[in-house]
């Protein structure tokens, strides 16, 4: 299908004038059509089309700026919010290391006391161990004692094969553990 468009003679046949605007091979009349055509388009789209345009395209420029300066704000805010994360961090690192400080500081001191309660601890038990060892020798040598001057009148008793009195068996034997210990 072919679609024709009849243009009226008058407007088609070309002017044969050699000056003006017939030089440049201008219909006249076309170019007045055309003009009224091109004006009321205008009109039109200065009337209903370019305010809203515009007021679109004012929109989107409000839009792209209000976009901008907020990318700039959250950049900035992000900036700031990453430094005041290295200071925190920072501060946490320093609070770790100042407890981790104190807690060797204590756990020395700790030691240090532990290693005294028990230094004062085994000299306490080595000194009564000691003083025990001392009555225990004091005891075993009274025993001993004791039995020496039963053996030594048993002895004496046999070699003199007579009993002189209580009284005397005692200071002899006395006399000879006296001796005995001394020696």
């Amino acid at each position: 299908m072919v679609l024709t468009i009849s243009v009226p003679l008058q407007f088609a046949q070309a002017e044969e004038s050699a000056s003006g605007i017939g030089a440049f091979n201008i219909n006249f009349k076309s170019f007045l059509f055309q003009l009224a055509t091109f004006v009321i388009v205008l009109l039109v789209l200065r009337r209903w089309v370019f305010p809203k345009l515009t007021a679109i395209i004012e929109a989107r420029r409000k839009t792209l700026e209000e976009s901008l300066v907020k990318a700039k704000e959250t950049d900035e805010a992000l900036a700031r919010a990453e430094e005041k994360a290295g200071q925190i961090i920072k501060s946490a690192r320093e609070q770790a290391d100042k407890a981790l400080a104190d807690a060797q500081i204590q756990a020395k001191e700790i030691a240090a006391k532990a290693e005294a309660a028990t230094d004062a601890q085994a000299k306490r038990l080595i000194d009564e161990a000691k003083e025990r060892l001392g009555h225990e020798h004091l005891k075993l040598r009274e025993q001993l004692k004791a039995e020496l001057t039963d053996m030594v009148i048993m002895s004496t008793e046999k070699v003199l094969r007579q009993k002189i009195n209580q009284a005397e068996d005692r200071r002899l034997v006395e006399s000879t553990v006296k001796e005995l210990v001394n020696d």
